[in-house]
């Protein structure tokens, strides 16, 4: 009797189970929430049964499902389609995909809590230097670059070592970069889409020759109107060079300029603008951190763009660019992390900065869709490579990122909080130029990092076939732990194919993550399980004059937003604009309506009513009341 009720129990027990999971299973799925995006709900994915991710290997083409990010339109469950040759085919909800698009043999990757993004473009770095540890903490803040570039504690050494920029390269990819103009060039991990000056003639009359059309010359320029060892701070311009670097074989010219928070630092951009046509829809202007309300007008009606990098700038000078000013005035901006001395470690960490300034100092004046919108569409735009790069679509390229989305109702923030752990899967359609990738007949998106289990999943590749054909022996992948989650990185993938000497460089070699380990064993790590511990500060800053602490108390003394003016006085309550060395000791009010810069719609114009420019389109806007 006893064995009959037991047997009873066990019997029902199963069946609420049973009834728990496929009540589970048939739950309707939770609508994503973004406020400025359409959300499509098209199908329910299966969950895996264990990790992120499912795949089902098949051939070299690649279904990936999950959340698409688009620019303006979420595909809840949707996917992507990547042929065989690395480019997209197809964008959407599986219910729509043409007919002719066969998907029956190609290698489905199933996540149905991934967000699914373009691969991350990183506007500006210094990858020579990014070996280095940040420049420790000593309180002190600059009013202009040439105050700090002569300092020993601040000025840090390059190094041009093959296997010191693999690294950075490498760490960069952990977030899910796949291209960066980085002022210079390296074979692997990167798509490097600034290459060395000294490259342009060589490519131009090599591929006039051959009837391929030259590449796209993306010129950095860190000095564009002196010598590295000059150390000029002029209120007029007579500087040595008004835009050193731009000559005929410049496409995109990308100069540090207005970088500090001085007259000097102002009037440089004033008269880097003064030059006959400078200031174009092919001028892409770093840091900007002492431009005015003229200047963002200027920005924008000529089509020109803001690289933003928010972390070095507040370490430097305690300030960053009038964030807030350009975006009102139409002024396309995107992110870059600069270089490890003074900036971010990896775009994720630079996307924390800039997440951090909006919410506590600008007023929540980006959405998270935007700040995204800063690492994937407006660098590709900006540097004139989004018919190529920087959002999913049919015919680009398949450089993707997948990143863990469980427990985000908005799954542009999985991007925003992603880290090395976080970064499920890293493709890129290979590094090669974009001349030779259109001349090129097979080349496939190839996995930089993610997880084992998904790396590992993925289907060969010519990269292993050719690798075995020339005698390489060792894994192209290799295993490292990454905060407790086992991960593949690829740098032999990557690098398996040069020889050890080219042209007398002995650092030119194939790299393997374990060789990598040992030339890199006093730089700066790849990875740090949550924030690193000597991280730049993303906090304004500057004794005597502010601490970005949210004061609160008496109205006398409150000053919610940090910038050292009593909210009583300050004539942007909400939205930090201290007072600059080059303001005269006020806060900037061009237009003299009472509200400052950077928290008026219209900065140069003292009614509701101004105009101002779409970046994506060149047309004008129409603002009334202070509203689009």
């Amino acid at each position: 009797m006893k064995n009959k009720v037991y047997k009873l129990i066990l019997v029902s027990l199963a069946l609420s189970i049973c009834a728990v999971n496929a009540s589970a299973k048939n739950k309707p799925v939770k609508k994503l929430k973004v406020k400025d995006a359409k959300v499509i709900l098209c199908d329910a994915i299966a969950p895996p049964q264990d990790g992120l991710c499912d795949v089902v290997t098949g051939d070299n083409s690649l279904l990936i499902r999950g959340n698409i990010l688009g620019i303006d339109t979420v595909y809840q469950g949707g996917e992507v389609l990547v042929d065989e040759t690395g480019l997209i085919r197809y964008v959407g909800c599986s219910a729509d995909r043409p007919a002719h698009l066969d998907v029956t043999t190609a290698t489905r990757i199933e996540c149905a809590e991934g967000v699914v993004s373009p691969g991350l473009i990183n506007t500006h770095d210094h990858l020579n230097y990014d070996q280095n540890f940040p420049t420790p903490e000593m309180g002190i803040r600059y009013d202009h670059r040439n105050d700090w570039r002569a300092s020993p504690d601040v000025s840090a050494p390059g190094d041009f070592d093959q296997a010191k920029i693999v690294w950075s390269e490498l760490r960069q990819a952990m977030v899910g970069t796949t291209s960066i103009a980085g002022a210079g060039v390296e074979i692997g991990f990167m798509r490097n889409l600034d290459p060395p000056w000294w490259s342009y003639p060589l490519f131009d009359d090599m591929l006039w020759n051959l009837d391929i059309e030259p590449p796209l010359q993306i010129v950095t320029d860190t000095f564009p109107l002196e010598d590295p060892w000059e150390y000029q701070q002029r209120e007029d311009c007579g500087y040595t060079y008004l835009g050193r670097s731009k000559n005929q074989y410049t496409d995109i010219y990308v100069p540090h300029v207005a970088e500090g928070i001085n007259v000097a630092a102002e009037t440089a951009f004033d008269c880097l603008g003064a030059v006959d046509d400078m200031i174009n829809p092919e001028f892409s202007m770093v840091h900007g951190i002492a431009l005015d309300a003229d200047d963002g007008l200027k920005l924008a009606e000529n089509g020109a763009s803001l690289i933003w990098s928010p972390r070095s700038n507040i370490s430097l000078y305690g300030n960053t660019a009038p964030v807030n000013m350009l975006k009102n005035q139409g002024v396309l901006i995107s992110l870059s992390t600069d270089w490890t001395p003074s900036g971010s470690m990896n775009l994720g960490r630079e996307l924390v900065c800039a997440d951090e300034l909006n919410r506590n100092y600008f007023d929540d004046a980006f959405s998270d869709r935007e700040l995204w919108l800063m690492v994937t569409y407006n660098p590709a735009v900006a540097l004139h490579v989004d018919d190529r790069i920087g959002s999913l679509q049919a015919g680009l390229f398949g450089d993707i990122a997948i990143y863990d989305g469980r427990n985000v109702e908005n799954p542009y923030r999985a991007v925003i909080n992603a880290d090395a752990s976080t970064t499920a899967l890293v493709l890129r359609r290979s590094s090669m130029p974009f001349w030779l990738l259109d001349i090129a007949t097979y080349v496939g998106s190839i996995a930089l990092y993610g997880d084992a289990e998904l790396v590992g999943k993925l289907p060969s590749t010519l990269h292993e076939f050719y690798a075995a054909l020339f005698g390489i022996t060792d894994d192209l992948c290799e295993t490292v732990d990454v905060c407790g989650n086992e991960k593949f990185a690829c740098p032999l993938r990557e690098t398996w194919f040069l020889v050890d000497a080219i042209d007398g460089e002995p650092t030119y070699n194939p790299l393997t993550l374990s060789q990598l380990e040992v030339e890199n064993a006093a730089s700066y790590p790849l990875f740090f399980c949550g924030a690193p511990p000597d991280e730049p500060s993303c906090m304004p800053f500057r004794p005597g004059e502010y601490d970005g602490i949210h004061a609160k108390g008496p109205s006398r003394d409150r000053d919610r937003d940090g910038d050292g003016v009593a909210d009583k006085y300050d004539n942007c309550k909400h939205v930090f604009n201290p007072i600059r060395p080059m303001d005269a000791g006020l806060q900037i009010d061009t237009d003299g309506d009472g509200r400052g810069d950077a928290c008026d719609r219209c900065p140069l114009d003292k009614g509701p009513e101004c105009t101002a420019v779409d970046p994506y389109t060149g047309e004008n806007v129409r603002i009334f009341g202070g509203k689009k």
